[in-house]
């Protein structure tokens, strides 16, 4: 356990118990696409399952992920700017997205299971990559899963408990991962709350 009781790597029973019950998305080893090749990320998502959730109070949404069988890979260098579109060897290196944020998303590299913060609106000219968002897909759910507990408090009308609320909820996230201390993604999502 991290700080106050959470987790390094969550169970499904933690998840759900801040997320909501089914709240989790949980494929089967067919709908795995072969493209995702680590293991951490593999076995995550087949025994305890990714949240497939739509946090409204910060508007990150991750349903998309129950409206297909099967995530579709991305090739990572394309969308990063370091090939070309009509480039046309075969891709080697391989994104999915896990969250979305407005146009903003949360990709999980499928070979190191690395979560980074990917811009659509800079990939055409080597500007989509955003740097790291979370060092793990467990990790990231862990993240949601903060979020979502602090949703009530965030909630309030209050000011002063908003912003204190915020800010405990920032501490907690980083103390669970320090990717998010630098993340131009997680500095976004806490200026909308303040």
């Amino acid at each position: 356990m991290t700080s106050n009781d959470t987790p390094r790597t969550p169970d499904a029973q933690w998840l759900e118990e801040r997320l909501g019950e089914g709240s989790l998305w949980r494929p089967d080893e067919a709908c795995l696409p072969a493209e995702l090749t680590d293991a951490e990320s593999r076995e995550f998502l087949l025994t305890v399952g990714f949240p497939a959730v739509d946090l409204d109070i910060v508007g990150i949404d991750t349903r998309h992920l129950l409206e297909s069988d099967e995530p579709r890979p991305l090739d990572s260098d394309e969308i990063y700017g370091n090939r070309y579109p009509d480039d046309d060897s075969p891709p080697k290196n391989f994104s999915f997205t896990m969250a979305l944020w407005g146009d903003q998303h949360l990709m999980l590299d499928a070979a190191d299971g690395g979560i980074t913060h990917y811009d659509p609106n800079g990939w055409d000219h080597g500007d989509g990559w955003k740097g790291p968002a979370a060092d793990s897909l467990p990790n990231l759910a862990v993240l949601l899963a903060l979020i979502a507990e602090s949703s009530t408090a965030l909630n309030t009308e209050d000011d002063g408990l908003r912003a204190a609320a915020a800010t405990e909820l920032r501490r907690r996230m980083i103390a669970h991962d320090a990717c998010v201390d630098d993340s131009e993604f997680w500095d976004e999502i806490f200026e909308c709350l303040e």
